[in-house]
């Protein structure tokens, strides 16, 4: 880029501040931010890049204050220590460079100790307590000033409103946190203001025709954390508590009558009052807090609230004293940004994808892009609802996401960008076996189960990792068995013959082999996995897993009425339906059979009480493991053990997997932690004896 005359700059900085700053408003006091949190931070870069280089700099500038605003419906809260905000680093060389000014700062060359947390992406609240009681609640608001809004967090379930554990309570303290909203309820949310909407649109019809002024609609939230900031600026702190939200406390301010000589000293005392907390990554150097931040941003998605970086922090609190803060961060904390979730594409055109289950999604082909790391060519639309309800036209600009593995999806249409002019209808028949396409509610489905879309998706499923995982039977292979007329249905993979395949593209006599007796290896597989291999609607590895433990049996499930599904935990009319409807349909039912003749269900132990090598350990898990994390994850807290992030003096087995983590294997080496692989976790989770290896 040119160098710009001083006069350029001044202009291109105070275009910035004014375009910063009317985002600041967008995001803190509307909760309506027109732009990813990706585009603002290149804004407020390259603003900070410009003061810099020209000299520019001035008090009131967006890059010298933590941004927020108080709104003018609540009363203000001063916080006695301000809530500073932290400073970036946006990769590795800015994390080291973190490091080497700690150090040039310290006058030290020995290796900083550090603790690690998640960066939340919600909404930074203060609790002062009073001799243990809850006595003001606020957000962070300008850093110096926030909202009080006591009423509100007060109804917020994990906030305690008296410390609890025993001994002697702090005489003032002033708890930090985020408050979040879970990613799993947020869509649910979206859909009860959608109900709400249409229920006051109705009642706005009869108060036009009276005359009399119509009630405003609710708006929906964009994402989690204005959904958590929505929820918590509520005037009615009634409506405050009927939102799931969460606080996690990761911070102390203002402090009286209690000292603490370290960070893990500071989540001890959480977890003793009652607090929800992550445990902190506990790191000797800034390289395992380099490594801790990159296994970190690896399981963001299986993570049910929204992060978008690592924090580090330097664990002693004296240290902490003697760096002190600039006038707008602490010197001994920086967040490392994880690589954003969000970024603004171009929509080339609208296609139609047919899935397992019959139900067609418009998807946007996309000018590609890179969402932390992954080349983004797709983006589903969801429904030609969704498609009309956000207006999304090809040739638009748009902003997209990616949630978790499933297909990253269009968020919203960038309102400020020239218009597409084609619009989009979904096809009267569908685009793979011509049915007739029937309407379920909001969606389009083929009802023809032999469409071969959706007996490409089915047998991927069940061919996938978490349900009979046969090795070398991808979505290609798939799709190729599929279009030569071997497969038409899962039950095939089983009578699969050599003859068949030789000939083939991409089979050679070894290949046919291999595939053969991965397919062989594979016909013993527990009664959870069986059932997630179904492609039953609605029914994925949480509710198989809860099916197999209250059926035992294939036979039993098929033959559950109405009233036995429903006496089931988790299981309403809608699910309850969806089985039973897919074990009445004679098809389904016959292929159900059919794999039961050619594969072995394993028999699940019946545990008597809580297994005496998991109950009361606390594990912690790094690495691919042999069965999906989170399986393990709630295998090892059914039977009464504790799966925690880092290791510490307290875990008493690594489960250490392909790739796993280097600093955490480190860590267990040097206190002498018991390290195990998945496999051996699998013997133990069946009762089986093992021997660990340090």
């Amino acid at each position: 880029m040119p160098r710009l005359t001083k006069k350029q700059a001044r202009a291109e900085v105070s275009r910035l501040r004014e375009e910063i700053r009317r985002h600041d408003h967008l995001y803190y006091a509307e909760s309506n931010p027109e732009i990813p949190d990706a585009d603002y931070d290149k804004l407020m870069r390259r603003l900070m890049e410009l003061e810099r280089g020209y000299g520019l700099a001035v008090p009131d500038s967006p890059s010298q204050r933590v941004a927020g605003e108080v709104a003018e419906q609540f009363n203000s809260f001063s916080h006695v220590i301000p809530m500073m905000s932290i400073d970036n680093a946006v990769d590795e060389q800015e994390t080291r460079e973190f490091d080497q000014r700690i150090k040039r700062f310290l006058k030290t060359e020995e290796e900083i100790e550090y603790v690690l947390q998640p960066k939340f992406d919600g909404v930074s609240a203060s609790l002062t307590y009073v001799e243990g009681d809850l006595l003001h609640g606020a957000t962070r608001g300008d850093g110096k000033t926030g909202e009080e809004i006591t009423a509100n967090l007060k109804t917020v379930r994990s906030v305690p409103l008296a410390l609890s554990g025993g001994g002697r309570k702090p005489k003032l303290v002033e708890i930090r946190g985020e408050v979040v909203f879970p990613k799993s309820l947020f869509a649910k949310l979206n859909e009860e203001l959608e109900k709400l909407n249409e229920e006051l649109e109705k009642e706005n019809e009869n108060l036009l025709k009276e005359n009399k002024k119509p009630k405003p609609l609710r708006m929906l939230f964009k994402n989690p954390r204005n959904a958590a900031s929505g929820s918590l600026r509520q005037l009615d702190s009634s409506v405050t508590a009927r939102r799931p939200l969460h606080f996690y406390a990761w911070g102390v301010g203002g402090c009286e009558g209690v000292d603490f000589r370290d960070e893990i000293e500071i989540y001890e005392a959480f977890r003793k009052w009652g607090f929800n907390i992550e445990e902190p990554g506990d790191c000797l150097g800034i390289d395992q807090a380099i490594e801790y931040a990159r296994e970190l941003e690896q399981k963001r998605d299986s993570i049910d609230y929204e992060i978008d970086g690592a924090v580090v922090k330097v664990r002693s609190r004296r240290l902490q004293e003697i760096l002190g803060t600039t006038a707008k961060y602490p010197r001994w904390s920086v967040a490392i940004k994880f690589s954003p979730k969000q970024i603004t594409t171009k929509i080339r055109d609208i296609t139609v994808q047919v899935g397992r289950t019959g139900h067609l999604t418009p998807v946007a082909e996309l000018e590609p892009v890179k969402i932390s790391g992954i080349e983004i060519k797709r983006a589903s639309l969801h429904t030609e609802d969704t498609v009309r309800e956000k207006d999304v036209r090809i040739g638009d600009t748009v902003v997209v996401q990616r949630a978790g593995d499933v297909i990253p999806e269009v968020v919203e249409v960038m309102a400020s960008q020239e218009r597409g002019k084609k619009t989009f209808s979904m096809p009267k028949n569908c685009p793979r076996c011509e049915a007739p396409i029937e309407r379920e509610g909001s969606f389009h489905v083929c009802p023809d189960i032999s469409c071969p879309a959706q007996i490409r998706g089915r047998v991927s499923l069940f061919a996938s990792r978490n349900a009979f995982n046969i090795e070398g039977l991808g979505a290609k292979k798939v799709e190729q068995l599929i279009s030569e007329g071997i497969l038409r249905n899962m039950a095939d993979i089983f009578t699969l013959k050599k003859e068949q395949l030789l000939g083939l593209e991409g089979f050679a006599e070894k290949s046919a082999e291999n595939l053969l007796e991965e397919i062989e290896k594979s016909r013993d597989i527990s009664f959870e996995r069986f059932i997630n291999s179904l492609s039953i609607k609605h029914v994925g590895t949480r509710v198989a897993q809860t099916l197999a433990r209250e059926f035992k049996t294939p036979e039993n499930l098929m033959a559950a009425t109405d009233e036995d599904l429903l006496r089931v935990e988790g299981v309403g009319e809608e699910l309850a339906q969806s089985v039973l409807r897919f074990f009445g349909d004679p098809e389904r039912r016959g292929v159900v059979e059919a794999l039961l003749s050619q594969v072995r269900i394993e028999e699940q132990p019946e545990p008597s009480g809580k297994n005496e090598k998991i109950a009361g350990k606390t594990f912690v898990l790094t690495g691919t493991l042999s069965v999906p994390r989170e399986q393990a994850k709630n295998e090892i807290e059914r039977l009464g053990g504790k799966v925690v992030n880092s290791v510490s003096g307290k875990t008493d087995f690594l489960v250490s997997g392909a790739d796993p983590g280097i600093a955490k294997l480190k860590k267990a080496a040097e206190l002498g932690i018991d390290v195990i692989t998945g496999e051996q976790l699998e013997k133990i989770l069946a009762f089986q004896d093992v021997t660990s290896k340090r």
